[in-house]
């Protein structure tokens, strides 16, 4: 009778999988119809709540997409501490979402463990600035209120976003030389775009990619300053204007957003922010490409 279970549970899990593998075949070819390009990669992201499709732009981001492609493959060679050796892991394999702001991003590519191996390398952003007008668009409008874009919420954000950085460059370093050129400041500030602010940040741009906007279903290169991507990626649940300039996007959602949708309503407590861990989060189980190579 056991073995007789046994079988019939194992025909089960046979069969089901056989249809797990149709709709995957069927969700794979309604997401290479999607695409904008066939050329492009089309990378499947598999989930404990369902999967999503992804197509990469490598001219918008060579450097970012090649990267993600590379790690989600294990073709980076990382230290791991563990074992005193270099391993090639893939790194997106059984790892989860570690970060939800409802209705705004699902961010992922985070190392389960601070022990984990991890790439060393940063990659650089890879954004043209001009295409999205902010070399046009002053930080102060005629009244003296920064643009909507700078997203900033207070006094001191504007302290730390634009002031320092400004009186950085030009050199103000003293109480005494703040006060000798507040008018020099004024200027700078009346003839400042959004651009220069983000170059006194630290950003750079590059005007010849065809950059992608920060729009619904569009996956960024998530990081805490200028030029230092490398696992974490996100995709946003909303359109983020204010984003643009500051993070690269290296591809959209072609098939399965509302898989995404699930993950951020239901990784999260209340309507706040919400950091998942292992035991309430969900897991992302593989990321790869499922067209051909170019």
């Amino acid at each position: 009778m056991t073995k007789l279970l046994h079988i019939v549970c194992w025909s089960t899990v046979l069969f089901l999988g056989a249809l797990a593998n149709q709709s995957s075949n069927a969700d794979t070819q309604s997401a290479l119809a999607a695409m904008e390009d066939p050329r492009n990669p089309l990378m499947q992201v598999q989930t404990s709540r369902g999967d999503f499709f992804i197509e990469l732009f490598p001219a918008a981001a060579p450097r970012n997409v090649a990267n993600f492609i590379a790690l989600a493959h294990g073709q980076i060679e990382m230290f791991d501490s563990e074992t005193d050796t270099v391993v090639t892991p893939n790194f997106y394999q059984n790892t989860y979402f570690h970060r939800v702001i409802p209705n705004f991003l699902t961010q992922a590519g985070m190392a389960r463990r601070e022990s984990d191996p991890a790439p060393e390398n940063l990659i650089a952003d890879e954004i043209n600035a001009r295409q999205f007008g902010l070399h046009q668009m002053p930080v102060l409008d005629e009244l003296g209120k920064p643009h909507p874009w700078l997203n900033l919420a207070n006094k001191q954000d504007f302290e730390d976003v634009i002031l320092q950085p400004l009186y950085k460059k030009l050199g103000i370093l003293t109480p005494e030389a703040l006060e000798s050129r507040q008018f020099e400041i004024i200027e700078a500030l009346q003839d400042m775009t959004l651009q220069q602010a983000y170059e006194n940040l630290g950003y750079r741009y590059h005007n010849l990619l065809p950059s992608r906007p920060t729009l619904r279903g569009h996956i960024g290169m998530a990081s805490t300053e200028p030029n230092s991507n490398s696992t974490q990626f996100f995709v946003l649940n909303s359109d983020a204007p204010w984003l643009r300039g500051r993070v690269t996007i290296i591809g959209r959602i072609v098939e399965g957003m509302e898989v995404v949708d699930r993950i951020n309503q239901l990784s999260r407590v209340g309507d706040y922010e919400f950091e998942p861990n292992l035991n309430n989060a969900t897991m992302l189980f593989d990321i790869h490409q499922v067209n051909a190579a170019p």
